[in-house]
């Protein structure tokens, strides 16, 4: 009797991941297949007239990804950067070294994304002088509104799908900042939308209004591999040109964007 549950529970495992499991062929804009397969990563950097977003996987989220970007006035900013990850070579330098490729899971992402304070002490900058990387978020913390001094616990969950989580974010340059957190996931499938809720500057000047800066997090369960996509959108004020910075505030953005890819992988 108990090996036929043991066999149930195995059987259930495997189909469970392998019937809701995408393709990377089925998910990916077909021109950037071959370059994925090949560099396992994808990164387009658009022109300041281009507001389009090119890598945005073929899913259940891609529509309302697209459809909600921030409307452009004055100096549009938009980056993507697609990821695809092994599950054997994220075990490979796992914690829990009993799992098993058939045993990571969506669920996993949803406890990684709500778990907030653990991207305290998250590093960036890394190069051979300094190859553990530089501290870009001193502090990250859950808050139960809008406010940095009303910290709670993180409400980490395998099952974040309707969830809006504010967070706060000590960020290395940038200040102390806020964001609010959405949520959305099925069986295969986990969408973060974040936007921020407060100004954000460098060299005193304000470079972002609030509510206009989007960063879209998509990740996909294929199988073998997570495909990992995450995207900056943003308005940012006309000033910047005026200092000549506009080069020094993307460059911030896209190595935030690279920070939060390597801090993901780092989980597991």
């Amino acid at each position: 009797m108990e090996k036929k549950i043991s066999i149930l529970i195995i059987l259930s495992i495997f189909i469970h991941t392998w019937f809701f499991a995408s393709t990377i062929d089925e998910v990916v804009p077909a021109e950037f297949v071959e370059e994925l397969v090949k560099t396992k990563n994808v990164r387009v950097i658009h022109e300041e007239e281009d507001n389009s977003l090119s890598l945005v996987p073929l899913s259940h989220y891609r529509e309302e990804i697209i459809n909600s970007r921030i409307e452009k006035k004055d100096s549009p900013y938009t980056a993507e950067f697609l990821y695809l990850i092994s599950k054997k070579e994220l075990l490979a330098g796992a914690k829990d070294g009993q799992k098993s490729v058939s045993e990571i899971s969506i669920e996993n992402i949803s406890e990684i994304f709500t778990a907030l304070s653990n991207m305290s002490g998250m590093c960036y900058r890394f190069s051979e002088s300094d190859p553990d990387g530089i501290v870009l978020y001193k502090k990250v913390c859950t808050l139960e509104k809008p406010q940095k001094d009303k910290v709670i616990p993180d409400e980490v969950t395998k099952n974040c799908d309707g969830k809006k989580i504010y967070c706060y974010q000590q960020d290395r340059l940038l200040g102390n900042l806020v964001f609010v957190l959405n949520y959305k996931m099925n069986q295969n499938e986990l969408y973060l939308s974040i936007k921020n809720l407060s100004n954000l500057g460098l060299f005193g000047i304000k470079a972002c209004r609030k509510e206009n800066l989007k960063i879209n997090i998509h990740v996909t369960d294929c199988g073998d591999d997570f495909l990992f996509y995450i995207s900056a959108d943003a308005n940012y004020e006309n000033i910047l040109k005026m200092f000549s910075i506009r080069r020094v505030i993307k460059k911030l953005m896209n190595e935030r964007l690279d920070a939060i890819y390597r801090w993901f992988y780092l989980q597991f």
